[in-house]
């Protein structure tokens, strides 16, 4: 922003941070405004304490496309989880009402195309949106979704990720948020993967 060059801009600048301090006070004396601003600065903090030594132990530059890429992929996974959980292979068994849970459950549902399982910290993990908790089953949709996936050559990380966010094949809406019209979702899968540019 310029200086301003004449005494009106100086009065005009003047009286727009007199106008930002009235509208800040009283969120600044607000406790719970306090924390808000508390915890993002620790987190902001936190991050930067992980990825300076991370990005310093990578040999090759990287680029700030890159790095900006990456953290937004990782805020779209701790977003999937926190709405609908990345779940172990004993909560998948225990959430389809398995009398006996067992971690085996999953891992054979994997294998047979009717789950996705992703890579995180901690092992394979299970998107939750996959279990319709209501009916205590996978829902069948996954199954056309991930062979529809395959055949495009999307990874099962990359459905996941597909899946919560939103696209103009449903009109805006997330495909996690139509599951209820799976015909839909599986046709709006097979444009989006199957996009030429």
């Amino acid at each position: 922003m310029a200086a301003p060059s004449t005494a009106a801009e100086t009065e005009d600048l003047r009286d727009l941070i007199t106008d930002l301090q009235n509208r800040i006070a009283p969120l600044a004396a607000s406790p719970s405004f306090v924390r808000s601003l508390t915890t993002i600065a620790e987190n902001m903090e936190q991050s930067i304490a992980a990825l300076g030594p991370a990005l310093a132990d990578i040999e090759t530059p990287v680029s700030p496309q890159l790095a900006r890429s990456v953290a937004a992929t990782e805020s779209a996974w701790r977003e999937l989880e926190a709405e609908f959980g990345l779940l172990s292979s004993l909560q998948v068994s225990e959430l389809v009402g398995s009398k006996s849970p067992n971690r085996s459950y999953a891992s054979e549902q994997h294998a047979k195309g009717r789950l996705i399982a992703v890579k995180r910290p901690g092992g394979l993990r299970y998107p939750g949106f996959q279990i319709d908790r209501s009916e205590h089953t996978i829902r069948p949709v996954m199954a056309d979704l991930i062979r529809v996936a395959g055949d495009a050559g999307r990874s099962e990380a990359s459905l996941a990720l597909w899946m919560t966010s939103r696209t103009g094949y449903l009109d805006g809406d997330r495909p996690v948020d139509q599951l209820s019209q799976p015909d839909k979702v599986v046709e709006a899968a097979r444009q989006s993967f199957n996009v030429q540019w």
